[in-house]
């Protein structure tokens, strides 16, 4: 028994030539549609810096591959595939901006064949599939996370691929062993990509419990496997965990998730083109919530009712198929929600739900092409073609601005044009993780050996953001407890706290670099996103009195 009783699907659409203008102008407008899947991604690729986490993707490729190991099970919370995958590409192409970007770029490119594989073995018609690739084409969540060089684009591909072999391993009546085995090889992929992956892999037994009972221990059998082979990274973290620095660290400061958060969610997965730049920004944005809400919220609601309330698979939308797309959009937030409010500390994130994405627009899909009457579908999709189109258009127009972060960048570049002479090495001391990595990083201690960045910790009125953190086993960043600054000519690096705020020489770290008998020498600052960055030359004549 297939998931679908429906003989018909979309392998004419994809592999027959077209007879009639009806066939050629869907070809045509699928053709569009991957075209704009492609550019969305590729759209300004290079307009911004690598931040904090892309940092660390860069930092972690540049070891050896046994220290490269160490040092991503010293983090803990990311499997090491992604950033193997990355010093491969590295190695092949270097460290150009552009090239980097291209790396996360190109695998969010590709999904598009699991993907259309996923709709073919669920049998969606050629005008579900254009739709649900269109969806995927224009979302803003999934264009963002396309150009961030972490492992996110990576998991929404294997995901889709897992998903795609999980779907023709129910499909099979016969021997079904060698796509259990592709399965198995695809999920350990998963697996060592983010922890998220096991997440699928857990909804794929559910789903085998509610509709292939006969086809679990097989499959629960693949699993142990695979719990086997994950064995070697589980052991590598444990031995490489440093006494003090543990879960907590890295997701101790994420708050537990509210109804909010699970709108914000759903907005995020309909969203076109625009997306949340930073942290610093709002997260509501009440009219896309509302036109999710009603554009696809309802039309999924309605359709959800027609479907569960069917015994037998009387319409080629309906069944086990679709029934099963709910399980695999739905419950990883549900489930992640819940784990939040179990476990010591909250493990919501937007950026690991990243997996429902795939099954989600091809629900939303089917429930858009299945609303009735028709004039009610014609006017939703008139509404949802307006606001793709506005979107788009700010989305080209729109520059967005620079990140803070991005000033480090700009800064450090100065400082080393004017010390390009300096005989002994230069102190430079920042006062946020954040500022001492990204300045470690644009200082590049390979080339610019003259250069000695120092963190200073626990300095009263510097408020420093616990979500970034240095890396651990990492020891070219020296951390320094107190307000101590240590020779005659030094830099320091700082950013106003607030929106607005200005230099103020009476407020630290300022106040007390002028208590150790400091003055002030050259001063560069970049103001973006309200704030403004300043490194700042010191110099001292005389030892303090």
């Amino acid at each position: 028994m297939s998931l679908n009783n429906e003989d018909t699907g979309p392998a004419s659409a994809l592999h027959q030539t077209p007879t009639g203008v009806s066939s050629a102008s869907s070809l045509l407008l699928f053709v569009v549609v991957v075209v704009l899947f492609v550019a969305a991604r590729l759209w300004r690729l290079t307009a911004s810096c690598l931040w904090f986490d892309e940092i660390f993707s860069v930092h972690a490729a540049r070891h050896s591959w046994a220290n490269m190991m160490h040092f991503v099970a010293a983090d803990i919370i990311h499997p090491p595939l992604f950033y193997a995958l990355l010093k491969v590409w590295v190695s092949l192409g270097g460290e150009s901006l552009l090239w980097l970007r291209l790396f996360p770029a190109l695998i969010s490119i590709a999904t598009i064949v699991p993907f259309l594989l996923l709709c073919r073995e669920l049998k969606l018609n050629s005008g579900e599939i254009t739709l649900a690739l269109l969806l995927m084409a224009v979302n803003g969540y999934l264009i963002k996370y396309a150009q961030e060089l972490r492992m996110y684009s990576l998991l929404l591909f294997l995901s889709l691929c897992s998903l795609w072999l999980f779907v023709k391993f129910l499909n099979t009546e016969g021997n079904f062993r060698k796509h259990l085995l592709a399965l198995f090889a695809v999920n350990l992929l998963l697996g060592y990509t983010h922890y998220a992956g096991w997440l699928v892999v857990v909804l794929q037994a559910v789903a085998l419990v509610v509709w292939r009972p006969r086809k679990l221990s097989s499959f629960l059998l693949a699993s142990g496997a695979l719990c086997l082979a994950y064995m070697p990274w589980i052991y590598a973290v444990a031995t490489a965990k440093e006494p003090g620095k543990g879960l907590g660290q890295n997701i101790g400061w994420v708050s537990r998730p509210h109804l909010s958060d699970v709108v914000q969610y759903f907005t995020l997965l309909n969203k076109p083109f625009l997306f949340r730049q930073s942290t610093g920004e709002s997260t509501f944005d009440p009219l896309s919530t509302l036109l999710a809400v009603v554009l696809f919220g309802l039309p999924l609601v309605l359709f959800s009712r027609r479907i569960f309330k069917r015994e037998h698979d009387e319409e080629r939308t309906s069944g086990e198929a679709t029934r099963a797309l709910f399980l695999f959009c739905f419950a990883p937030a549900l489930f992640i929600f819940l784990l939040s409010w179990i476990l010591p500390y909250s493990t919501w994130g937007t950026r690991h739900l990243i997996i429902a994405a795939g099954p989600y627009s091809i629900l939303a899909a089917i429930s858009l092409r299945s609303l009735q009457p028709y004039w009610i579908r014609i006017s939703v999709f008139l509404v949802l073609w307006c606001w793709f189109l506005l979107a788009g258009t700010l989305f080209v127009v729109i520059r967005p601005s620079p990140f803070i972060w991005c000033a480090w960048e700009q800064l450090a570049r100065q400082v080393m044009v004017v010390e390009s002479g300096a005989a002994e090495v230069v102190p430079v001391y920042a006062y946020e993780d954040l500022v001492a990595y990204h300045l470690w990083f644009a200082l590049d201690p390979a080339r610019n050996a003259r250069f000695k960045v120092n963190l200073v910790k626990g300095l009263p009125g510097v408020v420093n953001d616990p979500a970034y953190f240095l890396p651990r086993s990492f020891n070219d960043v020296a951390i320094v407890d107190g307000p101590v600054l240590e020779g005659r000519h030094l830099w320091i690096a700082f950013r106003t706290s607030q929106k607005g705020e200005k230099w103020d020489e009476t407020s630290p770290p300022l106040n007390l670099a002028k208590g150790m008998g400091y003055q002030v020498g050259r001063v560069f600052s970049t103001k973006s996103q309200g704030q403004e960055a300043f490194l700042v030359e010191l110099r001292r004549t005389a030892p303090p009195l």
